[in-house]
């Protein structure tokens, strides 16, 4: 197991450079959405573009992900992208991470069926698994810190019931 070295590095001197200069870390993130035909879309994020579209079953064509597949995929891969550069930051080497990412939801709230539902994810589950050589003390205070400060997590309402389930595979 290598630890990176790298990682550990650039984030220290991003840190150090924040801690100096505060405007430093401060930014904005802009994403333009057009529709194209039917329900997809095209989400423009930079020089990227990413479509987007509903299933057959709810009026869309299937021709891309949905919002939901993509809010899945942008948490599983932020908490797996922290998992690495915490462990790097923290001294944790880390060999491999992988994130199951699980929401419950009851539609007849978004559908207006049921003003007692909410709208939206009533609770989200991830099951992470991190192989380490690293004590799992070591390894579970790494999780702590990178869930304590995902950006991504942060975002969620706090209405939604978070369950978090690790597993620390040594190898």
């Amino acid at each position: 197991m290598v630890m990176d070295d790298g990682l550990k590095d650039l984030y220290q001197r991003k840190a150090d450079a924040m801690r100096r200069r505060p405007a430093f870390a401060r930014g904005t993130g802009h994403a333009s959405v057009q529709t194209t035909i039917g329900l997809a879309c095209e989400v423009r994020e930079g020089e990227r573009v990413l479509p987007v579209d509903l299933p057959v079953e709810e009026g869309g064509t299937a021709a891309a992900p949905h919002p939901g597949q993509l809010m899945r995929a942008s948490l599983g891969a932020c908490l797996a992208i922290g998992y690495r550069i915490w462990g790097a930051r923290l001294g944790v080497p880390i060999a491999a991470v992988a994130v199951e990412v699980t929401c419950e939801y009851d539609a007849r709230g978004q559908m207006g069926v049921d003003p007692s539902v909410s709208v939206g994810w009533q609770r989200i589950s991830f099951d992470v698994r991190i192989t380490s050589d690293s004590a799992e003390a070591q390894v579970r205070g790494m999780v702590e810190t990178a869930n304590r400060l995902s950006p991504m997590l942060a975002n969620l309402s706090r209405d939604i019931a978070q369950i978090h389930h690790l597993t620390v595979i040594h190898g």
